[in-house]
Order: structure tokens, then C-alpha cells, then sequence
């Protein structure tokens, strides 16, 4: 007896094409809207990027000066602050900062959020005890991102409010001890 042989089918049927197109277009949608939905998330994050990045390391520094202080004065800017005249209570753009150092003498500090080169920057003025005169350019900037910085005292307690780039607020308070 002569055995039979099956034909071997060389394609696919129309189903198996449609079930595979099908299942290839849900896939690629998903991982479009995936990918969609992680640029959304990365553009809100980044916009509160001064609050993630910078604020924290801010506080620390500020925390650190204020807390070596032993007492602290307001003004409305900079050069109010060198010549100690018109201290406020609210509304400030500067902080002096008196340090008393270890063999009895005592350095000044000044944070200033001001206007320089047309770009707002909290800087930091220091005054080593046998300086007769403030420096005319900051030692260092703290930042340079928020678009404005409050110094207050209205309340017995230090409040620095800081307005970050994007319109976001963090307030920061503390005294000396």
C-alpha cells in the first residue's frame, strides 16, 4: 500500500495576519502613550526643579550661617545693611549677621538677594574682624535662580521666603542661638 502524503501550507491565513496586526498596532500603542505620558511626568518635574535641586541644599547653608550668628539684623538692601541704618521688620532684602568667633572678636556677614547684572542673585558679603570696610563684590553666591527673597521678622521668628523661577514658594525659618 502506497502511504498518502499531507500538503504542507507554505502562508498564513487571513486570521492569524489580522490577529497578529492586530496585536503588533495595541502594543505599539501602548508603548506610545508610555512614552508619552514619561515626557509629561519629566516636563512637570523639571519645571519644580528649584524646590527638588536647589531648596534643600539652600536651607542647609542658611541653617548653618544663621545658627553661628549670635545676632542678626533686616534692611531693605545691601548697602543698608554695610551701614547699619533703617533695619526693618518685614519686607527685606538683606540679612546682617553678626558671628562671634572664638577668641572674643566678632565678624559680620551680610545675605543680600539684589540686582546684579541684570539677574537677581542671593549673594553673601563677609567682614573679617579687622576689615575696616565691606567688600564691593560678594564672596560668594548662594543662588542665583529665585526671582525674589523676603526677609521677615514680623512674627519673633526669621522667615525667609523665597519665590523659585516658575512662580513655586518654600519658606525657610530660623534664629540664632
Amino acid at each position: 500500500m502506497k502511504a498518502t502524503r499531507r500538503k504542507t501550507r507554505a502562508g498564513f491565513t487571513l486570521i492569524e495576519m489580522a490577529l497578529t496586526l492586530s496585536l503588533s498596532i495595541g502594543i505599539a500603542a501602548t508603548i506610545v502613550a508610555t512614552l508619552q505620558q514619561q515626557v509629561s511626568f519629566t516636563r512637570v518635574i523639571s519645571s519644580f526643579q528649584f524646590l527638588r535641586d536647589e531648596a534643600p541644599q539652600i536651607n542647609t547653608l542658611l541653617a548653618n550661617l544663621i545658627n553661628k550668628a549670635d545676632s542678626y539684623r533686616l534692611y531693605t538692601n545691601r548697602t543698608s545693611a554695610m551701614a547699619s541704618s533703617g533695619a526693618v521688620n518685614a519686607n527685606g532684602r538683606a540679612l546682617r549677621l553678626r558671628l562671634r568667633n572664638p577668641d572674643g572678636t566678632s565678624s559680620n556677614a551680610i545675605i543680600s538677594f539684589e540686582l546684579v547684572n541684570d539677574k537677581n542673585q542671593l549673594n553673601f558679603y563677609f567682614r573679617a574682624p579687622n576689615d575696616t570696610s565691606w567688600p564691593t563684590t560678594p564672596s560668594w553666591t548662594i543662588t542665583a535662580r529665585p526671582t525674589l527673597v523676603d526677609f521677615s521678622n514680623n512674627t519673633g521668628i526669621l522667615l525667609i521666603a523665597m519665590t523659585g523661577p516658575s512662580g513655586e514658594e518654600i519658606t525657610f525659618a530660623g534664629n540664632p542661638e
